[in-house]
């Protein structure tokens, strides 16, 4: 019985804490930071292309792009570690829709998330390829997917 008024104590620094942490969490972004990028390296004169990348809870919008042309966004992985966004590709009448992110896949979910992480995405006109890094070359993206 003489324990019941420091157990309360106790409960409510325990949840002052956790609360402070994941502040802290946010303001210091002790979560890796993934960046995927998406790259058009179309021919030039060709439909332009769109993606539209999507998660659970975000709707990123249908980007078009010109032969060149490329834009990227960044996100935290939740505390469950359960994100996931998939983009779907249009090219004319070629399209194709796929996990772009998903922790645990072969692709940019497989890595060390102890520090940031970078993917990229090429669209070709044979299909879409993808590499693992900052600022890959060209001959380092590995084909993936054909258009449908």
């Amino acid at each position: 019985m003489g324990y019941y008024p420091y157990s309360k104590i106790l409960l409510s620094l325990f949840i002052l804490s956790l609360i402070n942490i994941m502040q802290m969490t946010n303001a210091i972004s002790l979560i890796p930071k993934i960046t995927l990028h998406f790259i058009s390296d179309l021919p030039q004169n060709s439909p332009l292309a769109q993606v539209h990348c999507k998660s659970k809870d975000d709707d990123l919008k249908v980007r078009t792009l010109r032969p060149g042309d490329q834009f990227d966004f960044s996100f935290h992985m939740n505390f469950f570690a359960t994100t996931l966004y998939y983009c779907s590709f249009v090219w004319g009448s070629k399209h194709n829709t796929f996990d772009v992110f998903k922790l645990g896949d072969n692709f940019c979910g497989f890595g060390n998330f102890h520090k940031n992480v970078q993917c990229s995405w090429m669209m070709r006109d044979n299909g879409i390829y993808w590499a693992f890094g900052p600022n890959p070359s060209a001959s380092k993206f590995n084909f993936l997917y054909p258009w449908l």
